[in-house]
């Protein structure tokens, strides 16, 4: 039986942490914005408006948030990803499955933009069927920007789906939360960012990507 599985990006198929703190922290300096406890509170996962409320809970306002993504944009999307890593035998892992007649997409919070120039310089392009992000149809006033959640519902129904023939792969309670309220079964890997805590929320747990 062929099965549909949904990748997450950030902490699932590459260590992204690094480069996206680098240019969280260049966004904000040319904001102004300082915010003394961000090398601890900061998590890659999140949209960037989720992030920057919790960061900035005091002062976010959505423009706010908006000149965040534009400023954090400008810098993540011109430097070629030099501080991120795959993880190691992941992609073959999405490869074997591919293999073997699934079907593979990635699903992810992070900007279309990002997501696109990061596939296509690892060549996960040509591995991955598509790429579903949360604001690909942000200009477009029938869908918008969507959370997770309603990403994954958007998707099912653009693949015309069925939630049980699908899995959610993930690192955190973002990705196993929005699996759940769509009926998916999810997978936790233990390489991502993810607490212990976030992955007891899934449906699986696997420390190696060959148990995928």
């Amino acid at each position: 039986m062929t099965k549909i599985y949904f990748f997450d990006l950030d902490g699932t198929l590459a260590d992204t942490d690094p480069d996206i703190r680098a240019s969280w922290k260049a966004a904000m300096a040319d904001l102004g914005l300082v915010c003394p406890t961000f090398d601890r509170d900061f998590i890659a996962g999140p949209t960037l408006e989720e992030m920057a409320a919790k960061l900035f809970p005091d002062r976010y306002t959505p423009e706010l948030g908006q000149r965040l993504r534009d400023r954090f944009g400008f810098h993540y999307d011109h430097d070629g990803f030099p501080n991120t890593p795959e993880y190691p035998g992941v992609l073959d892992a999405v490869r074997r499955l591919k293999a073997a007649g699934h079907r593979v997409f990635i699903a992810t919070n992070k900007r279309y933009a990002g997501a696109s120039a990061m596939a296509k310089h690892f060549g996960w392009d040509r591995v991955f069927e598509k790429i579903y992000t949360g604001d690909m149809h942000k200009d477009d006033p029938a869908i918008g920007k969507m959370r997770k959640p309603e990403l994954l519902k958007f998707i099912l129904a653009e693949l015309g789906a069925k939630p049980g023939d699908c899995v959610m792969v993930g690192d955190t309670i973002n990705d196993f939360e929005a699996a759940q309220k769509n009926g998916i079964p999810s997978v936790a890997v233990t390489w991502g960012y993810g607490t212990d805590a976030e992955r007891r929320q899934a449906g699986r747990i696997v420390s190696s990507p060959e148990e995928i």
